[in-house]
């Protein structure tokens, strides 16, 4: 369910992005999502490394969702398999 809610977040932030900036090759959408979830775990789990971790792994979604160009259908089950693993 969670996996939901982070690609749901890449795809509406993305959108967002490329409307007000004008620039649709920086992952917006993973930006966003590595900033909240990056600042949830380690305001949360009082663990600075754990919220690096969440960044970089929230960025890494939302590139992930601009290489299968925006294609939902694809990047729905890659994002579901990098976040289990």
């Amino acid at each position: 369910m969670e996996t939901v809610l982070i690609v749901l977040i890449i795809v509406f932030s993305q959108k967002a992005g490329e409307l007000k900036f004008s620039k649709s090759n920086i992952p917006w959408g993973g930006i966003l999502v590595g900033l909240t979830w990056g600042l949830a775990h380690a305001l949360t789990k009082g663990n600075l490394n754990a919220g690096i971790l969440s960044f970089f792994s929230g960025l890494l979604y939302g590139v992930v969702y601009l290489l299968v160009k925006k294609n939902i259908r694809i990047a729905y089950p890659l994002i579901a398999c990098m976040f289990i693993l």
